[in-house]
């Protein structure tokens, strides 16, 4: 008989090369996986996961069943509800912890479609009626009900996940990284198109209007703007004898906007729709030249348009390659274009970012979220 370690090794590795909860090998690879006699099943910090032997050997001998308890601790870690919902657990700890199993455990028993994982016999079963609510939303309605509920299966240590601020910034960007990585890797094995199945779907596919993101980035970031000097006093307070700056209008010389033509995100409706929405943007901003450069592992093309003048009838994409996210600024330094800001459109299944010291706004079109600048998902 295998120890309970090396079951939960086992768990992992299966849970690594399947279609679909693949997605969890980097979130299982965050923190210490440790065994201990100290409590009764299992625990985590939002970090760290605790699992008791005979617990993991006894009432989870099956593996479906160990494989559904280590993914549960696994969300808890990829919500960071540890974190996020640490006020509940002040007002009221055994009721948070109940709210966040019930999240949990809806939402890993409607993402299997295949048997994969199983429910154990105890804990908090998965709701219909908690299906794509918050942890916040269960946690006022169990409130507000006054019903008595049992506990979860597993403990969350609320009190020793405190983290200082330089910690838990890093724990949290690490954990973000590995749920961008656990996407790609998702789609390499070929389930799933990013968050769309709803995995992790308020982390990496956040409910915002990406219309607005887009249209404040630009308008705050490139439009023209009034600039003060002393070069040029201010007229209007010289019969005063006051010496005030007088103001320079200045306009938005250039905009980058680079397109990935190595996948699918390119030419479908979402292409179109973001096309038109940029289009209406430019015409408001009306830069100088904007700059419409299309890649792959390369770049394939580039255009520009002068004062405004970008419309998706005039543009001529070229690619089908591979995909490398910093050709593009490898690209704009080797030219000497100095853009105000570039906006990237791509399906987001990028190995190599690349980096800038421009700002950034990422339109993608799967879940995955960029490792810098502005990130926005783009849907139909």
């Amino acid at each position: 008989m295998l120890s309970a370690k090396d079951r939960v090794r086992k768990a992992h590795l299966a849970i690594m090369q399947h279609p679909q909860f693949c997605r969890f090998s980097g979130v299982l690879a965050c923190g210490d996986v440790t065994f201990t006699d100290e409590l009764p099943t299992a625990a985590t910090d939002g970090w760290n996961v605790r699992y008791n032997p005979e617990f993991v050997n006894g009432m989870l001998a099956d593996d479906a069943t160990l494989r559904f308890v280590i993914l549960h601790e696994g969300m808890h870690k990829a919500y960071r509800h540890n974190k996020m919902w640490r006020r509940l657990f002040e007002e009221n700890a055994k009721l948070a912890n109940v709210a966040a199993d019930y999240f949990v455990n809806t939402e890993l028993h409607y993402a299997d479609t295949t048997g994969f994982i199983k429910m154990p016999d105890i804990g908090i079963p998965p709701s219909e009626k908690y299906k794509g609510w918050s942890v916040a939303q269960i946690y006022e309605d169990l409130k507000q009900s006054g019903e008595e509920i049992d506990d979860g299966f597993d403990e969350h240590d609320w009190e020793d996940g405190g983290e200082d601020g330089e910690q838990e910034a890093e724990r949290g960007k690490e954990i973000d990284r590995a749920l961008r990585q656990g996407e790609i890797l998702a789609k390499k094995i070929g389930k799933g198109t990013g968050g769309k199945d709803g995995m992790f779907g308020d982390l990496l596919h956040p409910k915002v209007d990406w219309r607005v993101v887009l249209r404040d980035f630009i308008s705050e970031t490139c439009r023209g703007r009034d600039e003060t000097t002393w070069q040029r006093p201010n007229r209007r307070f010289l019969a005063d004898d006051i010496l005030m700056p007088s103001c320079i209008a200045t306009k938005m010389e250039e905009l980058v906007i680079g397109f990935d033509t190595s996948g699918s995100c390119f030419g479908g409706d979402e292409m179109t729709r973001f096309v038109s929405e940029i289009t209406r943007i430019v015409e408001d901003v009306t830069p100088s030249k904007v700059h419409v450069v299309y890649w792959d592992t390369e770049v394939a093309g580039h255009q520009t348009f002068d004062d405004g003048q970008f419309a998706v009838q005039n543009l001529k994409p070229k690619g089908g390659g591979g995909t490398d996210g910093s050709v593009l600024f490898r690209y704009l330094q080797q030219q000497g274009i100095k853009p105000q800001a570039i906006v990237q459109f791509t399906d987001g299944y990028i190995d190599n970012w690349g980096s800038t010291d421009v700002p950034t706004l990422w339109a993608i079109t799967s879940s995955i979220k960029a490792p810098f600048g502005t990130t926005i998902q783009v849907e139909v």
